[in-house]
């Protein structure tokens, strides 16, 4: 049994409902995948033990990227904030990704169109992006906002990192924007049933999930 550390958290792999157990079924079955922000690579640990996945994570946390390397192919030490991020997954032979993943991570970022953008280099022809968001339109964020109430948090929404926030509309465009094509959509939400979920996202969704080929294959 895999060691949970203090960055882990609970996968739920068969909640219907759940974002990660979501992105894990988008997720084919021996794919070379991206794990970008991969943190303690929790997500890509799953991913290879369970559908023989190879997969590489980045993020900038030293202290979660060590453990990760104990759980993943390999983890690098990459800031995709920093412009020209992808080159150094270029010059050590790592691109051609069937799937990269941002699992709750583009809204933490300052620009996320260029981070997009310069991603699209290192996805497979046939490949996708995988882009998890936190769906502000929420109906309790509706609900706080109707008595005057959007209070920043330790986790989840309104996450008091979160730099941008996205409805399920405004996601679509900005992948639209960087030059991706939305193929495939589908919402986690607080335990409703799935079927409410789905036909109304745009309030019941927690997060949005979207997945997107590049559009614009004659620019990489």
């Amino acid at each position: 049994m895999t060691e949970k550390h203090a960055y882990d958290f609970d996968l739920r792999l068969t909640d219907p409902v759940s974002t990660h157990a979501l992105q894990f079924r988008m997720i084919s079955e021996g794919a070379r995948v991206l794990d970008i922000g991969c943190h303690t690579g929790i997500l890509g640990e799953a991913l290879r033990k369970q559908k023989h996945c190879h997969v590489i994570g980045i993020d900038n946390d030293r202290d979660a990227l060590g453990v990760a390397k104990s759980r993943l192919d390999s983890a690098l030490e990459i800031d995709i904030e920093i412009p020209g991020w992808t080159r150094t997954l270029l010059e050590v032979g790592k691109s051609n990704f069937d799937v990269v993943l941002f699992g709750d991570v583009i809204e933490h970022t300052r620009d996320p169109l260029s981070i997009l953008g310069e991603t699209k280099v290192l996805i497979a022809p046939h490949g996708v992006a995988i882009v998890s968001l936190p769906n502000v339109a929420n109906l309790r964020i509706r609900l706080g906002l109707l008595f005057g109430r959007f209070t920043y948090q330790d986790s989840g929404i309104l996450d008091r990192t979160h730099l941008r926030f996205f409805t399920l509309q405004s996601a679509r465009k900005m992948l639209k924007d960087a030059g991706y094509q939305p193929i495939e959509e589908r919402y986690s939400g607080y335990s409703l049933p799935r079927w409410l979920i789905d036909l109304f996202p745009t309030f019941f969704a927690v997060n949005i999930i979207i997945a997107a080929k590049v559009n614009d294959r004659e620019s990489r």
